[in-house]
């Protein structure tokens, strides 16, 4: 193991306990070699992360250790004293390859790049593959595309690999939790081992789990029997990982040396960088989770924030799913009982003050209130209609895109159906209200959440919906309404 990592992996308690426990039993040679060569490996292949993911903040070496560290802080010397040794192991590995999906080899970058050549040819079919994979994720962005096409024909070749890469690289990053399965399989399956028992596909759906819902870890084994009396709570390891991953917000991650050699243009990445750097130090414990930061501009302190809402989202999910496994615990006897905050502790978030104590800047939150009957007066009636008949129409071709699309995925699934709408005006509780109710697409949570309560938003013009035509192959255009609500089963005004 290189001398760096070595030392490094020494501070943490979770490897010194699994050390400890190995050295105590002999048979567990091979899973200290395990660890071993694993850390080997992810050190060498996190090096080439930057390749292609050069905007975005660092996940090296460094960051394998930092998870490695909040877990430490999450669980504590006692907690970690009664995990098993395979669930120590699990725990080192997981902060070792969770993000190895970052890292693609050349061979499938190369692939990638193909579907901007005009004959494309490929070595393998699986060359093939990747090609058609990042095909697909293409055609759920036409926008990037047809700009694309524009910088080539107008001869500016350098806005036009730049955007290419962008896209590259932000395919990376959305994929690299599928990713990283196919690089344990691939490189370490069958290898992923304790004793005589065989972990390989536990350990890549704990790696996978980081990047998912967190709903999906309860379906893991809760106690996978690995050795006499040795178990592994997955679940477990997995809701560790997941918010020790998450909460690494380290300004290291952004060194201001690298943030100046890179030239970084996406201003997305350049806030991600500049908010990780205005983070000064951080306390983590079962207790707490805190950052302190003095920021230098409104946008940087609101994208600090905002990351803590997520946060925040996140510690709730994990929260329910650590009280089911206490209670596990207690009824097993097992003597552990892991708690972690159910927010980020904010009070140190603040605007950078200059020597005699005044803010950089003011910074407040602002939220715009919009008046329910105002609204319906603005998108129904006369100001954006000029008729208000007009409205009845956008309702209806709103209803016959949402049959029209399912009419293309039920066609393409071999599937009867038949478009219905009805259209209903009628009085209730003295209040005239207009129904129009199709059984089309329909709308789930994710829809009702990001589409259709956010004026001015549209699915049909989203890449989830680009992406739901590709993974369909549904042969469907929606139409160019002015007023497009979304995709829906009922509306109702």
């Amino acid at each position: 193991m290189p001398f760096d990592i070595q030392t490094q992996f020494s501070q943490s308690y979770i490897h010194q306990e699994f050390l400890a426990r190995c050295q105590q039993d002999t048979s567990l040679s091979g899973q200290v070699n395990l660890v071993k060569i694993a850390s080997e490996y992810a050190y060498n292949r996190s090096k080439i992360i930057i390749r292609h993911m050069g905007e975005y903040t660092l996940h090296d070496i460094d960051h394998i250790y930092n998870v490695l560290k909040i877990m430490d802080l999450l669980l504590g010397k006692e907690n970690i004293s009664y995990l098993s040794t395979p669930e120590l192991m699990m725990l080192i590995l997981s902060a070792i390859f969770h993000d190895i999906g970052m890292a693609p080899s050349e061979k499938d970058v190369l692939a990638w790049k193909k579907v901007w050549d005009a004959t494309p040819e490929f070595e393998s079919a699986e060359e093939k593959l990747q090609y058609q994979l990042f095909e697909r994720y293409l055609s759920a962005r036409p926008d990037k595309t047809e700009q694309i096409l524009t910088l080539t024909n107008n001869g500016e070749s350098s806005k036009s690999d730049f955007l290419k890469n962008s896209l590259i690289s932000d395919y990376i990053r959305s994929t690299h939790s599928f990713r990283a399965k196919e690089i344990i399989d691939k490189d370490w399956g069958g290898r992923i081992i304790y004793k005589e028992t065989e972990l390989t596909v536990e350990f890549a759906e704990v790696c996978f789990s980081h990047n998912q819902d967190a709903s999906s870890i309860m379906n893991m084994d809760k106690q996978f029997l690995c050795g006499q009396g040795e178990y592994i709570c997955f679940p477990l390891i997995a809701i560790l990982l997941r918010i020790s991953d998450l909460i690494d917000f380290d300004s290291k991650r952004t060194p201001e040396v690298l943030l100046s050699n890179l030239a970084i243009r996406n201003p997305i990445s350049l806030t991600e960088w500049k908010k990780h750097r205005s983070i000064e130090a951080w306390n983590i414990s079962p207790e707490i989770i805190q950052f302190q930061a003095k920021c230098r501009h409104p946008a940087i302190e609101s994208a600090i924030h905002q990351f803590c809402d997520y946060i925040d989202a996140e510690l709730i999910a994990c929260n329910a799913i650590l009280m089911e496994l206490n209670r596990q615990s207690s009824s097993t006897q097992r003597p552990i009982n892991i708690r972690i905050p159910f927010k980020v502790d904010r009070s140190k978030i603040e605007t950078k003050k200059d020597i005699h104590g005044n803010p950089e800047y003011l910074y407040r939150e602002t939220k715009f209130n919009l008046s329910k009957n105002q609204v319906i007066d603005l998108l129904m009636g006369t100001k954006l209609y000029g008729n208000p008949e007009v409205a009845l129409r956008e309702l209806l071709q709103n209803s016959i895109d949402a049959c029209l699309l399912r009419q293309a995925m039920e066609n393409k699934w071999n599937n009867p159906y038949v478009p219905e709408i009805h259209v209903r005006y009628f009085s209730e509780n003295e209040d005239i209200c207009l129904e129009v109710v199709d059984n089309g697409i329909g709308m789930d949570q994710s829809v009702i959440d990001n589409y259709y309560t956010n004026i001015g938003k549209s699915f049909y013009k989203s890449t989830e919906f680009y992406d739901l035509k590709a993974s369909t192959q549904a042969c469907f255009n929606p139409s160019n309404s002015r007023f497009t609500l979304l995709t829906s089963s009922k509306a109702r005004y």
